[in-house]
């Protein structure tokens, strides 16, 4: 195989690691329960029936580089979707940073560095909390609104005697979407994209049987959004990747 062929295969392989991450959860802080990501795989064998009919009517068999590409233009095309909101979350994740940056000049709850660090230990904090099925654990790191919905979805799940189980927990990364700065403080909030990867499946407490959720190691993409609330940037809400639309923050 030549070199040029490496490259390509490589860069494909590459694009598909990256493309076909899973999204599913079940046991994630606000009660997540995603699906894992797809339909690209009935487009995929359209291609290659495609593909074989095309080389018998030429009679001639393509080059290794060539199948690769074809292939490799079927799966991108396939999977544009997914590509499309990398680019549109990187649009809206740089003009919320310019924003940030403007923002700091007039008022001190908005230094970048220190957000960031907020945002990520709230991470793993309320994760914790949901874990050990404690909203109080993590009462520091919610508003008020959040710690309500987290009290009575936990509740549920003890009256149905369910139990989260989360391992591995990981925070790839925490990007802001969105902000919103307001002539005080009480009412600036951001929107901030959430990757993280994690174990989480649930249980049923007098069985131990698992009901719902995988045991595999899965990555997951939510919005989580933050207020500032008594000179910290606290969680008010979250909400799941195809609960909202990406576009109302790209291009607003």
């Amino acid at each position: 195989m030549r070199m040029k062929e490496k490259k390509v295969l490589l860069f494909l392989a590459l694009m598909f690691l990256c493309i076909c991450s899973p999204m599913r959860a079940e046991a994630r802080a606000g009660g997540a329960s995603g699906g894992s990501s797809g339909g690209g795989g009935g487009f995929s064998s359209g291609g290659g029936s495609y593909y074989s009919s095309h080389s018998n009517r030429t009679g001639r068999s393509s080059s290794p580089v060539s199948s690769v590409v074809m292939f490799g233009g079927f799966f991108l095309m396939a999977n544009a979707g997914v590509v499309l909101f990398f680019v549109k979350s990187r649009r809206a994740s740089s003009k919320s940073y310019r924003e940030m940056r403007q923002y700091q000049q007039f008022g001190d709850n908005w230094d970048i560095n220190e957000i960031q660090e907020q945002v990520k230990n709230a991470y793993f904090v309320i994760q914790e909390c949901w874990k050990r099925q404690d909203p109080d654990y993590a009462k520091d790191y919610m508003s008020q609104k959040c710690y309500d919905d987290f009290v009575m979805k936990l509740g549920w799940m003890q009256v149905r005697n369910e139990v989260p189980v989360q391992k591995n927990e990981r925070l790839l990364s925490a990007v802001p979407v969105h902000t919103f700065d307001d002539l005080g403080k009480d009412q600036d909030y951001i929107w901030y994209l959430i990757h993280g990867k994690m174990i989480d499946y649930v249980v049923d407490e007098k069985t131990g049987r698992m009901i719902r959720g995988s045991r595999k190691n899965e990555a997951f993409y939510e919005y989580w959004k933050f207020i500032h609330l008594n000179g910290h940037w606290v969680l008010d809400e979250i909400r799941q990747k195809d609960e909202m639309d990406i576009d109302e923050f790209a291009n607003s």
